[in-house]
């Protein structure tokens, strides 16, 4: 199916911006960390619920689109951290107050990988009801008990939403491929050696490092780096394949906004990308948004005309689990919005 398109993307990102040089100050930032990831703020927000910044979002989204809000025909939320009151419907509050044509709601928790996964879920829809739209929202707000600095070591996480809507026909970028790829031998990077029952009893503050390292007390941290480079160019190679392209025609590579350590080990290096090939001086200005930014880079790349008509796009995630997937687009014209 090749006339799958991005016709409408939207971003919010809070104004608040919390400086490394701050968080190093006064105690809430490792230096060591700081030299490696050679990060410089992350946007904070203060007032807005994850699902209250996915609703604005997803209104631009739609405003841009050119589609109406009974086009909808599915609405998905990529998620990858609390978004409100527990047993809380957030996709059916964000479809309420983003579209409000009473679409189904649906939230992916697959965590950071979540959104580009609905990406191609929403293409598969659309190969069912072609004359519909999907709206695909991202939002994370980490604040409260979530330590942003130091709860996974190489991320520095920031808060803010990105929207995307899908149709087909035309619009700002084609998708030509969608591929994803996964190795489940690696859950227990993030579960840890307890129980999992009295796990779900207890509410206590994320903090990935423990389980972190009782895993690498059982699997050489050599062999978790080659299943990950093994995951993340295979997902890549499968969607460059659909799309009839090799990486050397590929314009832009937007990943996740990772640690300059990190960020090599997972995606540069397994690819064979240098840096300025990627959004990651942007990216570094706002944080690891979980799910957003992609598509928040893709905003922005476009809206600053760093992408042009033509130029093909590569996108790239990766989401505990462990999920990774890869999305090939073709700008095919630019939004009156970046005029």
């Amino acid at each position: 199916m090749d006339d799958v398109y991005l016709s409408g993307i939207g971003g919010y990102v809070p104004a608040d911006r919390t400086t490394v040089t701050e968080a190093v100050a006064d105690g809430r930032y490792e230096r060591a960390w700081n030299a490696k990831d050679r990060l410089d703020a992350v946007a904070v927000e203060t007032l807005l619920s994850p699902a209250e910044m996915a609703v604005r979002a997803g209104r631009q989204a739609l405003s841009r689109s050119g589609h109406r809000p009974q086009d909808v025909s599915l609405l998905l939320h990529a998620t990858a951290y609390r978004q409100g009151p527990e047993g809380w419907a957030a996709a059916s509050y964000v479809e309420r107050y983003a579209v409000g044509a009473g679409a189904p709601a649906l939230e992916i928790q697959q965590g950071c990988n979540g959104g580009l996964f609905a990406l191609g879920l929403a293409r598969n829809h659309l190969g069912q009801h072609a004359d519909t739209a999907v709206l695909l929202t991202c939002a994370d707000r980490f604040d409260g008990d979530f330590d942003r600095w130091r709860t996974n070591k190489g991320m520095v996480f920031g808060d803010g939403a990105a929207a995307v809507v899908m149709s087909r026909g035309r619009g700002t970028a084609r998708v030509l491929g969608v591929a994803t790829r996964a190795d489940s031998e690696l859950e227990q990077m993030h579960r840890g050696e307890g129980s999992l029952a009295s796990a779900t009893l207890r509410r206590k503050p994320l903090d990935a490092a423990p389980a972190k390292k009782a895993f690498l007390r059982i699997t050489p941290p050599a062999e978790v780096q080659r299943r990950f480079e093994a995951q993340v160019v295979a997902a890549v190679e499968c969607a460059l394949s659909e799309a009839g392209t090799k990486l050397d025609g590929i314009a832009q590579v937007l990943v996740s906004n990772l640690g300059h350590e990190m960020l090599t080990r997972v995606f540069l290096q397994p690819l064979g990308l240098p840096v300025e090939r990627t959004a990651w001086q942007w990216g570094r200005r706002i944080g690891h948004l979980a799910n957003s930014d992609q598509f928040l880079a893709l905003e922005h790349q476009v809206r600053t005309g760093v992408l042009h008509e033509g130029d093909l796009v590569l996108m790239v995630g990766m989401g505990v689990g462990f999920v990774w997937t890869a999305a090939v687009l073709e700008i095919t014209e630019l939004p009156l919005w970046t005029h």
